[in-house]
């Protein structure tokens, strides 16, 4: 049995748009619990983070994730 979707072409895509505020939530959730995200999941953590990143300045970005 092969349960790495994303090697199985049966899969269905999900396409959902994050509001500002859920991104916002969604990367501190992310941040706090790292440790605990499987391997899997790394592309989505770094894009969510991207995401934060990229709308934040340096400043903003450091008293977010303090």
């Amino acid at each position: 049995m092969n349960t790495d979707s994303s090697k199985n072409e049966n899969t269905h895509p999900l396409s959902y748009t994050f509001s500002p505020r859920e991104t916002a939530c969604l990367a501190r959730f992310l941040r706090v619990h790292q440790s605990e995200i499987p391997d899997g999941l790394s592309d989505f953590v770094k894009t969510v983070e991207n995401a934060i990143y990229n709308s934040m300045s340096i400043d903003e970005a450091e008293k977010f994730y303090s």
